[in-house]
């Protein structure tokens, strides 16, 4: 017998099947659950638990990476013909919502996976900041730099910022490590 959705499941599937083919980028299961049940009240945080493992083994959505770090889901072309079937089974006013919330912040949430930092406190008291750029297509870092920080405020400040510096702090080091026909070298 052919295992298929169970039919309570139905439009928290679509829901999230259709938030992922509107945001148009890959997203971690994190993301993915914050965007439906935290910033949106969308989906119930248990419901959106459950019905992810159901979309993973139906080919629904799919994830190329083999590591568990730092993981991204998306859609399948089958996923994509289940949303474009069952279109209208979404009420409009959600799909509206869903579309509009998607398109304002995909860019956002695009650099929140991308330009990731974090910190540790190392045995002398001061802060170990490590920031990366992660590369979207290989999902390992382009770039990476780390920092000793003096304090922990100091620590989580460059942490909240390293999203909307990283395009910038790239673009020096890049464009002063390769510059050397500028000095003759």
């Amino acid at each position: 017998m052919k295992e298929t959705f169970s039919e309570s499941d139905t439009e928290t599937k679509l829901i999230l099947l259709y938030m992922l083919e509107q945001i148009e980028i890959p997203l971690s299961e994190k993301f993915i659950f914050d965007i439906c049940t935290t910033r949106n009240p969308w989906i119930n945080y248990m419901e959106c638990k459950a019905v992810f493992p159901e979309l993973l083994k139906f080919n629904m959505i799919f994830s190329p990476d083999k590591s568990e770090e730092n993981k991204r889901y998306s859609l399948t072309a089958l996923g994509r013909n289940c949303v474009n079937s069952f279109y209208n089974e979404i009420p409009e006013n959600l799909r509206e919502d869903i579309s509009t919330f998607c398109k304002n912040n995909r860019m956002y949430f695009k650099r929140l996976q991308e330009y990731v930092a974090d910190f540790k406190k190392n045995a002398d008291g001061t802060y170990m900041v490590t920031m990366r750029i992660i590369d979207s297509t290989s999902n390992i870092p382009a770039f990476e730099i780390a920092i000793n920080l003096q304090t922990r405020a100091e620590a989580i400040k460059a942490v909240e910022l390293w999203p909307t510096r990283a395009p910038n702090f790239y673009e020096f080091v890049y464009a002063n490590l390769l510059d050397y026909n500028s000095k003759g070298e």
